[in-house]
């Protein structure tokens, strides 16, 4: 029986055919996806960031750890009841100490897995995003930088966020809100003239 007789059969019976709609269903759920960075505003495209000076640091990014309530909860959309959750098994905390090795590396600064002259140490305080009439993002960090003998240099918590209007409950306007959000935690963080104060007179 092809698909266009199990939908009359349905319709004429009432019946569900099992296996048939379900797939329909758990296709229209964001639940345990994975992660992907896809930003729309590249950090080459923002405010120019100054870290001449830097020829001499190594920068030793150690994992970011999770403090977020629940580590699997990335977005909602809130335009039905009940809401609607995003939801991933992948580690937040690796995805965004990937990318922010990638991306600070990006700007020139040499970015080392060990022995570094400064010790960047993070948490991930926020990573959501909230669909109601637009997607809406924020991606807060807790970073200490540090000397290899653990003095703190400077602590900051920096804030990405990002708005669009997108089709509603798509894993790609997700991915889009929360990897623009990321880039711009990053970029205030290393915007920021302590950043570079704090890796100069380490």
């Amino acid at each position: 029986m092809n698909k266009l007789s199990h939908f009359a059969l349905v319709v004429l019976t009432g019946s569900v055919i099992p296996g048939f709609f379900n797939a329909a269903n758990a296709a229209d759920k964001l639940e345990n996806i994975p992660l992907q960075f896809t930003p729309t505003s590249p950090m080459s495209e923002r405010a120019p960031v100054d870290l001449k000076g830097l020829e001499g640091v190594k920068l030793q990014i150690d994992a970011f750890t999770d403090q977020r309530e629940d580590p699997a909860s990335i977005g909602r959309n809130m335009n039905k009841v009940p809401l609607r959750k995003v939801t991933t098994t992948q580690d937040v905390a690796r995805f965004v100490t990937y990318h922010v090795k990638s991306l600070i590396s990006g700007l020139g600064v040499d970015v080392v897995e060990s022995g570094g002259t400064v010790i960047l140490k993070g948490e991930v305080k926020k990573f959501f995003a909230e669909e109601t009439n637009r997607y809406n993002s924020t991606v807060q960090l807790r970073v200490d930088l540090t000397d290899p003998a653990g003095r703190v240099l400077w602590a900051v918590e920096t804030t990405g966020t990002s708005r669009r209007f997108g089709i509603g409950y798509k894993a790609a306007n997700y991915y889009e809100v929360l990897s623009d959000a990321l880039v711009g935690a990053v970029h205030e963080l290393v915007r920021n003239p302590n950043f570079r104060k704090a890796l100069i007179e380490k």
